[in-house]
């Protein structure tokens, strides 16, 4: 499994050299392809999913830098940027309290976190579903969603585990539409944005730590939430899943909240179009062969991952501090 990182990785951080990252070809229990070199990018794919119709929660992989390879997983992978802290949320489905695994990647030390989620009050034993941890861009904090009780996408709040400590706590932030990747980061790592309102008419809106509104920018789509993120490195911009079906990437002055430009995407009904930033002026998203780097016009830089049609492909790339 991921967590078990052992003595190699603490063997590479005190030699100072990064964690390696995934090499080029196919990946297990897919036919997704990497089809180019990893290392040396401001980005990692940490892990992803693949799930077939008679397994939809199966099929989860997690880069294990130690083994350099993907192992199979029981739950969803988080890398922070400084890539010290490795976290994996253990698949629940709602069943039993929520827990999440954080691994110290300078030690191998692991630690089991009992997440201060609130009780389903419509099933018995049942605590709110939590999803989608992830990492600060100063890697002070771990971020988890906790939906409302019910089908409704709203929120209930979200956890926070601080690190070292790893102290966790929850903070209410009621009714927030946390479609599709939930709560994202700002830039200062003070505050997070989410998208509010309803299907067809939301907004996006920034909280400090506490759950208080400090900013609501009214533009169309949804904060994204892989690579540097929703914000561009500088904080400048800042982008959302936007249009109809999620076709296109909308990017938007953060300052002011006007439309920079709107780049329209490959889309597909398996996997999604607008991942995140790669950097200061490129995104990662859907091209016509699968998944890689455009520029703000629209230009395929580079595929990354090629993959197959009719393939289930949800990878998770994240931030690196390290070349």
């Amino acid at each position: 499994m991921i967590m078990n990182l052992g003595v190699a990785l603490a063997l590479a951080a005190t030699l100072g050299a990064p964690p390696a990252q995934p090499p080029t070809g196919k990946l297990p229990g897919t036919k997704a392809v990497i089809v180019a070199k990893m290392a040396g990018r401001p980005i990692q794919l940490t892990s992803y999913g693949a799930p077939t119709p008679s397994r939809p929660h199966d099929g989860s992989w997690a880069w294990d830098p130690a083994k350099r390879a993907f192992v199979a997983a029981d739950g969803t992978l988080s890398v922070s940027p400084d890539e010290r802290w490795a976290a994996l949320l253990h698949e629940s489905r709602g069943l039993g309290v929520p827990k999440v695994t954080v691994t110290d990647r300078e030690t191998g030390e692991r630690t089991e976190i009992e997440l201060p989620v609130p009780q389903d009050p419509t099933r018995e034993n049942g605590y709110l579903h939590t999803l989608w941890p992830t990492w600060s861009p100063d890697a002070r904090h771990l971020l988890l969603n906790v939906f409302e009780a019910g089908g409704e996408p709203r929120s209930a709040g979200i956890v926070l585990i601080e690190t070292p400590t790893l102290k966790p706590r929850f903070v209410r932030i009621d009714k927030a539409l946390i479609t599709v990747g939930g709560f994202q980061w700002t830039r200062d790592g003070k505050g997070v944005v989410v998208r509010w309102g309803k299907n067809g008419k939301t907004s996006i809106r920034q909280y400090d730590l506490e759950g208080a509104v400090k900013r609501t920018w009214k533009v169309r789509g949804r904060p994204v939430a892989q690579g540097q993120g929703t914000f561009t490195p500088s904080g400048r911009r800042f982008v959302t899943a936007c249009m109809s079906l999620e076709s296109s990437a909308c990017v938007w002055d953060t300052t002011t909240g006007k439309a920079v430009t709107r780049v329209k995407l490959p889309s597909s009904p398996v996997w999604g179009s607008v991942l995140g930033w790669y950097d200061e002026r490129r995104l990662i998203a859907a091209t016509g062969k699968g998944i890689g780097v455009i520029d703000l016009k629209g230009k395929v830089v580079e595929t990354l991952v090629t993959l197959g049609k009719n393939q289930h492909f949800y990878p998770r790339f994240e931030a690196r501090e390290r070349g």
